[in-house]
């Protein structure tokens, strides 16, 4: 119905669908909007389903040049104390959940980041709630400084894994975005092989960059390809060893002398077996 605030159904054909038969809004404030929808269920009886409309969340992982992790300390109200969480927020209208990340990196922890790894997505509460969370790695952090909106108050700190984790035994860490995000944080670090898809921005097409790109991925052993874009990003898809994967983008921060690398994207993709070698691909 064109009325429906969910997403779309993931399956026309699943058998355990619920059909959505008609709804009203029950209170919409500041943040909840909560909606009550009579529903058809598989057999042909009928209930009532209550949920909070979310407009969906990015969490970022901010990772320091030596391994430790920004974390903040907020007062939750609801619970009545203060969390210890990974920086976070709510998608702002007509956001991607990249500029949403962005934002929020600097406006919580007051660091820009020139490498974003997307982790993922978490849903956290399925029961009664469409939120989705974006989960995201930053990396190549630069200092400019938070800028909290007006009544937001935090602490920042930085701890390793293994002290996050600790957190997590004493129940010092219970924050549910922030534990997932951790152990899929963890689960990447420890992978033996990365397949990964780049989007470079910034002052890099004419400049080399593609050259450069070759170069570093040929002589690191790596698999792949390199193109530019209309947009006039470059686009490499890169896969190989976690390390020399790991050090392949690095050094696609920095560049050939005459380029300068605003950011890195970077996604997971699935291996491909037929790639030998790294190549120069015919622009896109």
């Amino acid at each position: 119905m064109t009325d429906d605030p969910r997403p779309r159904a993931a399956r026309s054909d699943d058998p355990l669908n619920e059909r959505r038969i008609g709804g009203e809004q029950v209170y919409d404030g500041a943040l909840l909007d909560v909606r009550r929808d009579r529903v058809g269920m598989p057999d042909g009886s009928e209930t009532i389903r209550e949920y909070v409309v979310h407009p969906g969340a990015v969490l970022v992982v901010p990772v320091c040049d030596d391994g430790r992790l920004i974390v903040e300390r907020q007062f939750r109200y609801p619970h009545n104390r203060s969390f210890v969480e990974f920086p976070a927020g709510k998608l702002d209208p007509g956001e991607t959940a990249l500029e949403t990340g962005v934002r929020e990196l600097i406006e919580e922890a007051g660091y820009t980041a020139r490498i974003w790894m997307r982790l993922g997505v978490i849903h956290p509460v399925i029961s009664y709630s469409t939120e989705a969370i974006v989960l995201y790695v930053a990396r190549a952090l630069t200092h400019v400084g938070a800028r909290l909106d007006p009544g937001e108050f935090l602490e920042l700190a930085t701890r390793s894994e293994a002290e996050l984790y600790e957190a997590i035994e004493s129940e010092q860490l219970t924050d549910a975005k922030t534990i997932a995000a951790l152990a899929l944080h963890t689960r990447w670090n420890g992978a033996a092989s990365r397949s990964v898809r780049l989007c470079i921005t910034g002052r890099v097409q004419g400049v080399g960059y593609r050259d450069f790109a070759i170069r570093a991925a040929s002589s690191a052993g790596l698999a792949g390809w390199v193109r530019n874009r209309s947009d006039g990003s470059v686009e490499a898809h890169v896969q190989g060893e976690r390390k020399t994967c790991d050090a392949f983008i690095d050094r696609c921060v920095q560049g050939p002398r005459a380029g300068r690398v605003e950011r890195i994207e970077v996604t997971r993709t699935p291996f491909d077996g037929a790639m030998q070698g790294f190549e120069l691909r015919r622009s896109e």
